[in-house]
């Protein structure tokens, strides 16, 4: 697995190093490591490459950060759309032409296409608020 990802990780240093116009490229290999290549044109060089190294990430600790959630409630525009509705069949008493009465099918449902019109809605979101 580990050979897998460093063979990948060469393959996109080599796209990177070939490549004429200027872009950053970075690379995580696992929970812990990661590398970073920049590629591109500068002022000395045609083609320059500036490679950092793959580095262990260490783990940090956990950090006591001081806030509380709060619920934030906004007015939203929700523009008009089609809606797809699903509607199930009907059944009940049906009259045949002899009078004779029996349970049949009245409406054959299916899915169908509801136009709601353009509307304004109360969205709530959580948002953090540090002390």
């Amino acid at each position: 697995m580990k050979r897998v990802s460093l063979f990948c990780v060469v393959a996109l240093l080599g796209a990177a190093v070939s490549a004429p116009a200027q872009f950053p490229l970075e690379a995580r290999i696992a929970d812990n490591a990661r590398g970073r290549v920049t590629a591109g044109q500068h002022a000395s060089h045609r083609h320059a490459v500036v490679r950092e190294p793959l580095r262990r990430m260490p783990h940090a600790a956990p950090v006591a950060v001081h806030g509380h959630w709060e619920t934030v409630c906004e007015q939203v525009f929700v523009p008009g759309c089609w809606r797809e509705e699903h509607v199930p069949p009907t059944y009940g008493w049906v009259h045949s032409s002899c009078g004779h009465r029996h349970w049949g099918l009245i409406d054959r449902g299916g899915c169908r296409r509801i136009w709601v019109p353009a509307h304004h809605e109360t969205r709530s979101r959580r948002v953090w608020v540090g002390c």
